[in-house]
């Protein structure tokens, strides 16, 4: 399949609404949250810090999940109707390669990377460079279960293509906010929308990128 055969496939429409879905529930919610233990130094440091990574794993390992293996550009059945690709529970009982090992090291990359002294100066780049460890590591485990040679390294092109798309993502998450955020806040007398737009269209732009560097993984 190409890019326009993904992007317009079922599979992937019904999981990028659903993942829309909870991204903007869980930044409304969580934000509320913060601001109530907001009082709470500790309990809010570990909150932002620990609790909003977390979930934001979790929404990336359902996404990723939803659309195998669509993401990669594969179907799982050929035209006759026979299963080709291994289902998503075969592949993680047959790869030793459970859940929560995925969860631990996306989040492991969610804590780290904002302490590196150069990638902290890019924390745009931080959701992007997690939806890529994801769909790296599904694909590892796919090509392992399939025997096929395979590289995680899409080309220097792409790799441009993804951190300046990444960059227009965290521009234009900012201008929604600050457009739609300070308006709202001023008409109906509220708070922290310009967070959770922000925060929503963050989550949500990592579909793009996520499917750019899936879709050119070389096999």
């Amino acid at each position: 399949m190409n890019f326009y055969d993904v992007l317009f496939h079922p599979t992937l429409i019904f999981a990028t609404i659903l993942y829309s879905v909870m991204a903007i529930s869980f930044a409304i919610t969580y934000q509320g949250f913060l601001h109530k233990i907001g009082p709470v130094s500790g309990s809010h440091w570990i909150a932002k810090h620990i609790g909003e990574p977390f979930i934001h794993v979790l929404l990336l390992v359902a996404f990723i999940y939803m659309t195998y293996p669509v993401l990669f550009g594969m179907e799982s059945h050929n035209a006759a109707g026979d299963r080709i690709l291994p289902s998503l529970s075969d592949l993680l009982n047959a790869t030793n390669a459970p859940t929560m090992k995925l969860i631990n090291t996306l989040f492991v990359i969610s804590v780290l990377l904002p302490l590196i002294p150069v990638v902290n100066h890019f924390i745009a780049l931080i959701l992007p460079l997690q939806a890529i460890a994801a769909g790296a590591i599904l694909y590892g485990w796919l090509a392992n279960y399939t025997g096929i040679e395979y590289s995680l390294f899409p080309g220097y092109k792409v790799l441009a293509a993804i951190m300046l798309l990444s960059l227009a993502a965290d521009l234009a998450a900012k201008a929604l906010a600050q457009f739609f955020g300070q308006s709202f806040n001023e008409k109906y007398h509220t708070r922290d929308v310009e967070k959770i737009i922000h925060k929503s269209a963050l989550l949500i732009f990592q579909v793009p990128v996520l499917l750019i560097y899936t879709l050119n993984l070389p096999l």
